[in-house]
């Protein structure tokens, strides 16, 4: 393990210092491109306005809720598949609008309850059934599953509802990523091998401190999957979809199609082999600027996966819009 420190031997210490009535709302934005060497083209974009509120502050710590307010998409390219990916999130995310995430944390701001979260989840279940049922309604997915037999419905009613949540809670936990936790400040890095459970990787982590007290915490982890691995899963991969296309068929003469499934799996992997020339580089980044007094300013994620110049990029971009003056 190799750690690099700078300077001075001073922390940031990650505290909330909130009091009952304080109000914040963000603008999150989430937005997907493709990656193709120096060029990326936007796949998703969709932008949620959220309020967070402390509704009570004791010595133990703080009562607070997390409400959906408003959503809006962002027009994406020509690319029909791009246009309905971005159609349906807007309208899953426009179901959750008014929805209210109770929850607590300690004296220092870090989560440790939602307290409605049962409640939480039957509403996900019911708002993603209804959303699910207009989408199948429309126009264009008639035709769609007359054309070529695609059922949205039945995609919808096999979704999982409590990733579904976990989707809810993940802007509001990545607010808190940090609280409740103390860094040196300056750029530190870490290198651990690869073992039998993980792929070697690099974390470099950074702390600041600005003059109006305000601070940033950043993290960064970048593995690297030998392209041994990457054919490995894409051979699978496209195994198992040759044996779902031709299970419980014959050839002409009547013979189960094992000869062809293997000529076909042959290829695929020289193919494959050809392809894949290089390890897979993967790219996990979280940044969170506080205010002086812990409320959060801003948060940055970004997941990025290439392969020889190629991958997709997701990023959500947490920002405060407004903020309500405490009581006194």
């Amino acid at each position: 393990m190799e750690v690099d420190t700078a300077g001075e031997d001073s922390v940031v210490n990650v505290v909330a210092y909130f009091c009952k009535g304080d109000t914040c709302e963000y603008w999150i934005y989430e937005n997907e491109w493709k990656v193709n060497g120096k060029d990326t083209v936007k796949t998703l974009g969709v932008s949620t306005q959220v309020r967070l509120v402390v509704n009570d502050s004791t010595s133990k710590g703080y009562k607070m809720s997390y409400t959906f307010l408003d959503v809006k998409a962002d027009s994406v390219g020509d690319n029909f598949r791009d246009k309905m990916m971005a159609m349906i999130a807007e309208r899953t995310a426009k179901s959750v609008i008014g929805t209210t995430i109770n929850f607590e944390t300690d004296e220092y701001g870090s989560i440790t309850k939602i307290t409605n979260l049962s409640q939480i989840k039957k509403q996900a279940k019911a708002l993603f059934k209804a959303s699910m049922k207009d989408i199948a309604a429309m126009p264009i997915m008639q035709a769609m599953k007359k054309a070529i037999g695609l059922d949205f419905m039945k995609i919808g009613n096999q979704a999982n509802t409590d990733e579904l949540v976990e989707d809810y809670l993940e802007e509001l936990k990545l607010l808190f990523a940090y609280h409740g936790s103390q860094y040196a400040v300056g750029e530190h890095h870490e290198h651990e091998d690869a073992t039998k459970d993980s792929y070697a990787n690099d974390t470099y982590i950074n702390a600041s401190i600005e003059k109006n007290g305000n601070y940033t915490i950043s993290c960064e982890v970048v593995s690297v999957i030998p392209k041994e691995t990457v054919k490995e899963v894409m051979g699978g991969l496209m195994g198992a979809f040759m044996m779902e296309g031709l299970k419980g068929k014959k050839t002409e003469d009547g013979k189960d199609h094992d000869g062809d499934i293997k000529d076909l799996d042959d290829e695929f992997k020289k193919e494959i082999d050809k392809a894949v020339d290089q390890d897979a580089q993967t790219s996990e980044y979280l940044s969170v600027t506080c205010f002086e007094d812990g409320w959060p300013s801003s948060v940055l994620k970004q997941n990025e996966t290439v392969m020889a110049g190629r991958g997709k990029l997701k990023q959500k971009l947490i920002e405060a819009c407004r903020f309500a003056q405490r009581e006194k």
